[in-house]
């Protein structure tokens, strides 16, 4: 007999070094394949979160390994599988509206990681936080043809 979670929620709060970057993809990837996300989503859905902790360390952190950043997740089987992150930082706040991509017929080197996630995500709010830095809420949901 096999019995196979439907939900799992994580947390996790770690500093802005950039080893520990690996392991949330490695987290994030495993989260998303136990949940019912195939190989290719899970990676897309890793990536993204890797471009959006990579942007609070670069821009948020301004290179600073003294920061902290707080990752939460839920994922569901049921009805189809999905996931929803928090990711928080106490970093430099930033106007929301000022948070997009670049244009794409601009062709250069980097300023890309809003418009993948963006395009991997069904849906990211970045708001600021009460208390200071930035929370953004990232979902994803599979959809079954």
């Amino acid at each position: 007999m096999t019995t196979q979670c439907t939900t799992s929620r994580c947390s996790i709060d770690f500093p802005t070094v950039p080893i520990w970057f690996r392991s949330i993809r490695q987290l994030i990837c495993t989260a998303t394949l136990q949940s019912g996300f195939t190989n290719r989503e899970s990676g897309q859905i890793a990536m993204a979160v890797d471009e959006a902790i990579s942007n609070i360390y670069r821009h948020g952190y301004q290179g600073s390994e003294t920061g902290r950043i707080r990752l939460a997740f839920l994922t569901s089987r049921t009805p189809e599988p999905h996931i929803c992150i928090e990711i928080e930082d106490d970093a430099m706040q930033v106007d929301v509206e000022l948070i997009k991509s670049r244009a794409l017929d601009d062709i250069k080197p980097g300023g890309l990681g809003v418009h993948l996630i963006q395009t991997v995500m069904d849906e990211a709010t970045w708001v600021k936080r009460e208390d200071g830095g930035m929370k953004l809420t990232m979902k994803k949901t599979q959809f079954k043809n």
